[in-house]
């Protein structure tokens, strides 16, 4: 007898909460670690659709240009991230 142990359930992501839970917050993009921070990495969220893939988050960066990514490269800025883009951009 095996004692197989199921794999926990997906998450089931839902477009509208995420929407409610980053409306109008500054996030970023997940980058490789080897890869050095820039300004052009943050965005201010603007939408989230449903995509096959996942959720489709809408931004506006750098220069007033709107782009969509999956909401899993992409996350809330830290207190320490938004200060250094605040510090760079001075």
């Amino acid at each position: 007898m095996t004692n197989s142990v199921s794999p926990p359930p997906a998450e089931v992501l839902d477009a509208r909460a995420y929407h409610r839970a980053h409306n109008g917050k500054l996030m970023i993009i997940n980058r490789d670690a080897d890869r050095a921070r820039s300004t052009d990495d943050f965005f201010y969220f603007d939408d989230v659709g449903t995509h096959p893939i996942g959720l489709l988050v809408t931004g506006m960066f750098a220069n007033d240009c709107r782009k969509h990514m999956r909401a899993e490269v992409v996350r809330d800025a830290s207190e320490e991230e938004i200060a250094w883009r605040n510090n760079s951009q001075n």
